[in-house]
């Protein structure tokens, strides 16, 4: 079914990946050289790693059981389930990222793209629990919104988000409110960066 490998191929770990893969690229599109470009993919890989070990092992390691998560756990219930731990698992990822870029003072747009998918998934946390906005939308539109801030070429990105709320629905795993929900919880992110001043651009 189309929905479904849509949902599939724009999973957020993955859509996420991609796009902190084309900052980097563009962020550095003056010097492509080898072994910078190189040593910053590591810090991201690893990062990622970081991540997929907190989302996998998050429910083991503190001995909760997760609601819709490996039915051998038992225990507390966390409030969001597999969402928690991909969120917390993507603030520690992109929490490493940014202190990394700014430390070694990498350029001017990972950072902060960084920092704001940080705070999304600090809102992701909060939101979730109370109502089950889309993840996938959610991390679609936050990183999408970003890179045309940086870049009005990056647009067709912004072609994702509406199709993952279309694929969503389709799916059955969310409502048309979660799907529709995941882009006003994208907005308001978006909106306070802009607010603030924080969105990085390419000037």
């Amino acid at each position: 079914m189309l929905a479904d490998t849509v949902s599939t191929l724009f999973t957020p770990e993955l859509f996420l990946l991609l796009t902190t893969l084309l900052l980097i690229g563009y962020e550095n599109r003056r010097d492509l050289s080898l072994r910078p470009l190189a040593t910053r993919i590591g810090v991201v890989v690893a990062a990622w790693v970081v991540a997929f070990g907190v989302y996998q092992g998050g429910a083991a390691v503190v001995g909760t059981g997760v609601p819709g998560g490996d039915a051998r756990l038992v225990g507390t219930a966390v409030p969001g389930g597999d969402d928690f731990f991909a969120a917390l698992g993507l603030i520690v990822a992109f929490s490493t990222i940014a202190l990394v870029w700014r430390r070694q003072d990498w350029g001017p747009l990972v950072a902060p793209y960084a920092a704001l998918l940080v705070v999304t998934s600090l809102l992701h946390l909060v939101v979730v629990p109370l109502w089950n906005a889309s993840s996938h939308v959610i991390y679609a539109a936050v990183p999408a919104g970003v890179l045309v801030a940086a870049d009005r070429r990056f647009a067709p990105l912004l072609a994702v988000p509406p199709l993952l709320v279309w694929s969503r629905v389709a799916t059955g795993a969310h409502t048309v409110d979660e799907a529709v929900g995941g882009l006003v919880v994208a907005g308001v992110v978006l909106g306070g960066a802009f607010a603030l001043d924080r969105l990085p651009t390419g000037r």
